[in-house]
């Protein structure tokens, strides 16, 4: 048994706006147009079936995300606020047979936590990165994960991604979030109002059987979730959204909804992107705009009268940005490219002298756009305690 990625359909203007949303449906019995390729109306998408109004005021970080492809077509898919310009959603969502999902202004965009489907303020995106080892060919749809970096900072509260690979267990309930149809086929009952599904964790960390999706389950990278007896589902519209659960006493995003056969059946719940596997990943971009790093071990370094320190900074970003560098005692030391501008996937090179032969402790900041401040210790000249 083939599982299938819940792939979201264009926007129809002819329908006044309204998003229409494809029949999950095995690819094998798709229909092709005359190029070969999938017809747009055949590719499978996600929605939730079964749930219930969400309550609105315990999801600020749900992201309603408007990928927009070369052909001019908007579609829906969800996604979770995990930094004030950082999301993440699922890779399909971003990367589709009708093309790339494009950035810039009047292209993709995310409405944050909307009142109702398609209103609120458009955040527009600058940037996206799909996971590098993500294959739309693949049979099991694995490493379906995709960042979106806004080019404004977005309002309200952020949502943690889960990094403990041993949670969540078999069993724990889970809430998962979206958009899409209530009713498994049926159009029109695609939800103006945020819906969330009561599900639970049906495998564990490990358990490499997820129903009876056999070897299309991979327990390492995916996430099972779902009921039993079926009832309860991501589907249609829901692509890319965020399961949520409770690890360590904390609500986390433990999971991106990502694949599954039908909608809501037995013995085929949904299939989503275990986040806890791509955490690191995650924050080597999300972490900020800019990625800095000096070669102190930790956060001190013992450096000797003419001798430096060296910060090393890369704008993970396609836009310019800045950064400035700061030392509280600054008679002790000098700077070198204290500050500057870096373009776009650049880098830039700092060092910090010491001009003193006193033994003092320097303290130093690094400021980078959209980037946490860094902070380190020099200790001079042998100084202790620093």
């Amino acid at each position: 048994m083939t599982s299938f990625a819940r792939v979201p359909a264009l926007l129809t203007a002819s329908l006044g706006g309204a998003l229409v949303f494809a029949t999950a449906i095995p690819a094998a019995s798709a229909s092709v147009s005359p190029t070969g390729a999938p017809a747009v109306d055949d590719r499978p998408t996600t929605r939730v079936v079964g749930g219930i109004d969400a309550n609105r005021a315990q999801t600020p970080w749900f992201l309603q995300f408007a990928p927009k492809n070369r052909d001019g077509g908007a579609s829906l898919c969800g996604a979770t606020k995990i930094t004030h310009r950082w999301a993440v959603t699922a890779a399909h969502c971003v990367s589709t047979p009708a093309g790339v999902a494009k950035t810039g202004k009047g292209k993709s965009f995310v409405l944050v936590n909307p009142t109702t489907r398609n209103q609120g303020t458009r955040y527009y995106l600058d940037y996206i990165i799909v996971h590098p080892d993500y294959n739309p060919n693949s049979a099991n749809n694995l490493n379906d994960l995709a960042l979106l970096r806004t080019s404004k900072k977005m309002p309200g509260a952020t949502l943690t991604p889960n990094s403990d690979k041993s949670e969540t267990t078999a069993g724990a309930p889970s809430s998962v979030f979206g958009f899409g149809e209530r009713i498994a086929d049926k159009p029109s009952s695609i939800s103006t109002v945020l819906q969330q599904g009561q599900v639970q964790d049906l495998t564990g960390p490990s358990d490499p059987n997820c129903g009876s999706y056999g070897k299309n389950y991979t327990a390492a990278y995916q996430l099972c979730a779902g009921l039993p007896a079926g009832g309860i589902d991501a589907c249609q519209g829901d692509s890319g959204g965020p399961l949520v659960a409770t690890v360590g006493g904390q609500v986390r995003l433990t999971g991106v909804v990502s694949s599954g056969y039908g909608c809501a059946l037995a013995n085929y719940p949904g299939i989503y992107t275990r986040v806890s596997t791509y955490a690191k990943w995650m924050s080597k971009y999300t972490s900020g705009d800019f990625k800095i790093k000096s070669n102190c071990k930790g956060t001190s370094c013992k450096v000797k009268r003419g001798k430096c320190t060296t910060i090393k900074l890369k704008n993970l970003t396609p836009t310019k940005g800045s950064y400035k560098i700061r030392a509280k005692k600054k008679k002790f030391v000098s700077i070198t490219n204290a500050r500057g501008v870096v373009a776009g996937n650049k880098k830039a090179k700092a060092k910090v002298h010491v001009t003193t032969k006193k033994k003092v402790c320097v303290k130093v900041k690094v400021k980078a756009s959209g980037t946490p401040t860094m902070k380190f210790k020099i200790a001079a000249n042998g100084k202790r305690n620093c």
